[in-house]
């Protein structure tokens, strides 16, 4: 059985980004850049704190 709550939640300090669009997640020198479906890319810096499947939340620090 597959439990579905929505997509994932990227969390960044007060910041929540949601990761519907998200296709891929790549981790670069100083954080991570997210790349939408559309090929669009992003920059978050900072450093991975925490992976919360449960709660489908990824916590930067």
């Amino acid at each position: 059985m597959c439990l579905d709550y929505g997509p994932f939640k990227l969390v960044a300090g007060e910041e929540e980004i949601s990761l519907e669009d998200v296709a891929s997640l790549l981790v670069v020198a100083n954080g991570f850049k997210l790349i939408d479906n559309f090929g669009k890319s992003r920059q978050i810096e900072g450093s991975l704190s925490e992976i919360d499947l449960l709660n489908q939340r990824i916590v930067m620090a």
